[in-house]
């Protein structure tokens, strides 16, 4: 953990969480000794040796990664307000159900489920008594040296074609399932009557892969305890900092998923893509939402697999099912599968790479120093004259 100090005007903030330092972002990879992450489909971790980086990638930043935890800072022993207290996070909780949280961010999406209607009145008064916006916003420089987030440097969201959209017509058409004659009357009910006859019959099954895969991300585990210890790490709807929102993998420790990000993904990384319009984003679950709500009611069907869009009912059944078929293929850097080598080797080269680097790092001076940090905890400190 990396306390950190800097005295503005009476004000200062203590930046706190595991930090990677990039040093020259066109350098070689400088490999830390510490075991790597898991391939991102198996189970079971493997140890990745120093000399072992991402050197052929196409990504246009290629920084190197050095870690490192630096002790204390001796002026972080002021006096601060309620958001941090003894050198930790103080908690702050959930004012209906009153879960403690110590990050606004996880705060806010448990919130969202739990009380949505206090959200605003209830980050409203925070904002009044911190000294700064959220921590997931928070972007400091230094001389020679620049602060970023873990979110804002890996992940990203790209809104398409705007106007392709406003030109998209909708339909109501209906679509008839050849399983059980029921008709349904647009895409997205189609497209959810799919998914549940996937469930029943994976329900009905006595097979061992039908309790050993993951009804959320489709992956497949060795055992049924496996299975439920990643759904339990890593499908859960608050926001963690040990889970990689590409892979949807839970890692034990920030460190360890701070190798695995450097192992394996590019700054602003996008590989989840609307085929309809191009839309494009980390997380599978932002492009999922985004075709259920921008895309209703026309023809397009989308396969939750490898997000293929087909315009047909019934291709789209016989597609959806081959994919429960032995033989797919799987990424190795996030959760899609095909149904041929080809489609995944294209995807992998296509979409496994920086689409957008971040604006952070755009115009910085050679040598310029980044450090990733997971949260930065604004506080408000009593200086001493």
């Amino acid at each position: 953990i990396l306390f950190g100090l800097r005295q503005n005007s009476g004000v200062s903030q203590c930046q706190s969480g595991a930090t990677v330092n990039i040093t020259g972002l066109n350098e070689s990879v400088f490999l830390s000794k510490r075991p790597a992450t898991s391939d991102v489909n198996s189970v079971t971790q493997k140890k990745v040796k120093p000399n072992e980086a991402a050197a052929g990638s196409n990504s246009s930043v290629s920084p190197s990664v050095k870690s490192s935890i630096d002790k204390p800072s001796q002026s972080c022993k002021a006096t601060s307000t309620s958001s941090v207290k003894n050198g930790t996070p103080f908690p702050r909780a959930c004012p209906k159900c009153n879960i403690h949280f110590y990050l606004m961010d996880p705060l806010k999406n448990h919130m969202k489920y739990c009380c949505p209607d206090m959200i605003n009145n209830f980050f409203l008064g925070t904002a009044k008594t911190d000294c700064s916006t959220s921590p997931s916003k928070i972007v400091e420089t230094e001389t020679g040296k620049l602060i970023m987030l873990v979110n804002d440097f890996y992940y990203g969201k790209h809104e398409g074609d705007v106007q392709q959209v406003q030109q998209e017509q909708k339909t109501h058409t209906t679509f008839k399932c050849f399983s059980c004659q029921k008709v349904l009357k647009n895409n997205i009910r189609f497209m959810n009557h799919m998914k549940h006859h996937l469930e029943l019959e994976k329900q009905n099954s006595e097979s061992w892969e039908s309790h050993t895969t993951c009804q959320h991300c489709y992956r497949q585990f060795p055992t049924p305890f496996q299975l439920q210890c990643h759904i339990e790490s890593t499908h859960t709807p608050y926001e963690s900092t040990t889970i990689c929102k590409i892979c949807e993998l839970s890692f034990e420790t920030e460190q360890i998923l701070l190798q695995h990000m450097k192992d394996n993904h590019k700054p602003g990384e996008m590989p989840y893509v609307c085929q309809v319009c191009n839309y494009r984003s980390s997380a599978f679950s932002d492009v999922e939402t985004h075709f259920r709500t921008v895309h209703e009611n026309t023809k397009n069907l989308l396969c939750p697999f490898c997000l293929k869009v087909i315009k047909i009912g019934a291709p789209y059944m016989h597609h959806y099912m081959r994919h429960q078929k032995k033989g797919i293929y799987r990424c190795t850097k996030c959760r899609l599968q095909f149904l041929t080598c080809k489609e995944k080797m294209d995807h992998k080269t296509q979409h496994h790479r920086t689409f957008i680097k971040p604006k952070q790092l755009e115009g910085l001076p050679p040598g310029t120093k980044v450090s990733l940090k997971f949260y930065l905890i604004p506080i408000i400190i009593k200086v001493s004259c």
